[in-house]
């Protein structure tokens, strides 16, 4: 199972375009903590600019229990006028769950506004992006309410946890497991990652114990934090809505997840994009490098 979560993250890596800085792969700043747990480490590539520029923060797949951060980027990557980051975090596996992972994003994304001025970054254009259980924690930074605490003594802790919007592949965008089962199905719990990461040992005991773990799984399902004010969001998903597949053995990368989204997204007027491979269906109005375009350079 953890070599299929590797397998994933891999996978769900190049769907993503990133940006140019003159150092080459190498990253400008490695291994530096943003918060106060061994794994939290970030690695961050800056992009040489006159003016402070946006920064695209890569979230790592692996189903919250596996996977690691970027250490390297193409070429082809930093060619694109904004700074580039990547994280890793605590993982099931290692012993911890939800909402740790939840958190460490968040505190990432304070951390890089932290770092702001040092680092040269446009604090209004941050943007999450990942595949899988990083595509998730995308969409939950994206869509949480913000964390800041003005009055704590952390610097970090001062600065506001929200962004600008977040781009993601193969994302779950609920973690209910009553809304899976009855749209996806429930040979989406053949994976363990709609009930692991919260202490479960199977799906079962989730579900027979719902008012126990129902505010954590809340808490970590995207879906339940959507507001009329939330940034944009453009979902994309490497299969179509039949499975099991070569691609899609479970479920858990389901375009149906994308679905539930942008309908809900639609309910309220915010800006979501949803595309999927299935046959007849057109691309939407935003690709994938408009969208980042327009949110980290502002073209």
């Amino acid at each position: 199972m953890k070599s299929f979560f590797l397998l994933v993250s891999l996978i769900c890596s190049c769907f993503f375009v990133s940006g140019k800085q003159n150092a080459g792969e190498i990253p400008t700043v490695k291994d530096i903590a943003y918060g106060d747990h061994e794994k939290e480490k970030m690695n961050f590539w800056r992009y040489d600019s006159p003016k402070p520029v946006g920064v695209l923060l890569d979230i790592h797949g692996g189903g919250w229990m596996g996977g690691k951060k970027d250490e390297s980027k193409r070429p082809s990557q930093l060619q694109k006028g904004y700074h580039l980051a990547s994280i890793s975090y605590p993982l099931v596996n290692e012993g911890r769950r939800q909402p740790q992972m939840l958190h460490a994003a968040l505190r990432a994304v304070q951390f890089l506004r932290y770092k702001a001025k040092e680092w040269n970054i446009d604090p209004t254009r941050i943007v999450a992006t990942g595949g899988s259980a990083g595509g998730c924690s995308s969409l939950l930074v994206a869509l949480h309410e913000d964390i800041a605490n003005p009055k704590s003594k952390d610097p970090i802790e001062r600065q506001s946890s929200r962004i600008a919007g977040a781009m993601v592949a193969g994302a779950q965008t609920t973690m209910n497991p009553f809304m899976i089962k009855e749209r996806i199905g429930e040979k989406t719990f053949g994976n363990p990652m709609p009930y692991q990461p919260f202490g479960a040992e199977t799906i079962e005991e989730l579900t027979s114990n719902w008012e126990e773990y129902k505010n954590l799984v809340q808490e970590c399902s995207p879906l339940s934090h959507l507001t009329k004010d939330d940034p944009p969001l453009h979902l994309f998903y490497n299969v179509n809505r039949e499975f099991p597949t070569s691609k899609s053995p479970n479920g858990i990368h389901s375009p149906i997840f994308g679905e539930i989204m942008l309908e809900a997204c639609k309910k309220i007027g915010v800006e979501c994009h949803l595309q999927y491979h299935e046959k007849d269906r057109p691309l939407p109005e935003v690709s994938r490098e408009e969208f980042l375009n327009r949110l980290l350079l502002g073209t």
